[in-house]
């Protein structure tokens, strides 16, 4: 493709902004913006110079010559939107979850190949060097065989009262974990068990652990709990900062060796009078004044995908259906209290 990709981002809220930024940045012409709030998506195309902006996808690509839709809005619409998408006959970036059930999901990586449309959905941890150094270490044979992976990424309490309870937290939270296991295991999964607790309220779960048992044989513990406290340091920063902690924790154990990754540690920290900070800057910290780190790392390689330069290795749909195939199978076992055959 010689010409930039023409792009339009479905979602202007704050996520949907950064990939604004990040698709343009990378070279793309953002040409239109659409959310269900009318006026938000008139006020970002001003502030950003899109020409185009409405509240109805399928409406907006009619009029607009357009390669790729970018999915960054609310979690229910994403599979929806995506169809719409692939059915005006654009290619699909995704925001995770890729859907909210496995069917859905299906559905939809079914029309894509049905019209010759790629997706590339959102998992920006397989982007981020930490992760990537570990799959690398995994490849090399560092740590011989896979035997288990231990995951864990907790929240701060206050931000479930905000939007810790909009979806099943499993979409919100757990998701980024569901899908390391995947991409370190690079297999599927035959079985889950999982637990849960409201102890952050009544609205939804805060609290999840989960078993997941792979085809080989190996495992998987992946929990989350929104309940760090108000004083934890700040651990979000870079473009999209938000006040709070996210305390995460991956470790792979192998047959030669082991490995170990936390998001909150001391090799970052800053302390004033008035806060802590321990900031993860391999998301999307600014650099040079462009969008950085993971997000535009994973931007390039959508946009190199979606150009048909290279072939979706790094993160393969089928990947995401079993991701999500695993995270539905995570809330019906807490649900049911009984382990799920996948």
């Amino acid at each position: 493709m010689s010409r930039p990709l023409r792009v339009v981002i479905a979602g202007a809220g704050r996520f949907g902004q950064l990939h604004l930024r990040a698709w343009r940045e990378s070279g793309a012409e953002v040409v239109g913006v659409i959310d269900v709030d009318a006026a938000r998506a008139e006020a970002v195309a001003r502030r950003w110079e899109v020409p185009h902006h409405g509240t109805a996808l399928p409406d907006t690509l009619a009029g607009v010559d357009t390669d790729l839709v970018v999915v960054a809005s609310d979690e229910s619409s994403h599979s929806a939107l995506a169809d719409q998408a692939i059915a005006s006959g654009c290619d699909v970036f995704v925001e995770k979850p890729f859907a909210l059930s496995a069917a859905a999901a299906e559905n939809t990586a079914a029309a894509a190949r049905d019209a010759g449309r790629e997706i590339v959905v959102g998992q920006i941890s397989r982007f981020a060097q930490p992760y990537r150094y570990l799959q690398a270490a995994l490849q090399d044979g560092m740590l011989g065989s896979l035997w288990a992976t231990r995951l864990r990424r907790d929240f701060s309490r206050a931000w479930f009262a905000d939007f810790g309870d909009r979806v099943h937290p499993v979409w919100e939270s757990c998701i980024h974990d569901i899908d390391l296991a995947v991409y370190f295991h690079a297999e599927r999964a035959t079985r889950v068990f999982a637990t849960e607790s409201r102890a952050a309220g009544a609205a939804a779960p805060s609290v999840i652990s989960a078993i997941v048992e792979f085809a080989s044989g190996a495992t998987s513990t992946i929990e989350s709990a929104w309940t760090v406290p108000q004083r934890g340091p700040q651990s979000l920063a870079g473009l999209l900062a938000l006040d709070g902690t996210i305390d995460g924790e991956a470790q792979l154990i192998g047959s030669l060796g082991t490995a170990r990754q936390r998001l909150v540690g001391d090799a970052l920290t800053v302390w004033t009078d008035e806060r802590s900070l321990a900031p993860d800057l391999s998301l999307w910290p600014e650099e040079d004044g462009r969008v950085g780190g993971a997000l535009r790392a994973e931007v390039a390689y959508a946009g190199e995908v979606f150009r048909r330069d290279r072939v979706n290795l790094v993160m393969p749909v089928e990947h995401a259906i079993w991701g999500i195939a695993i995270a539905e199978a995570i809330v019906a076992s807490a649900r049911s209290g009984e382990p799920v055959s996948l």
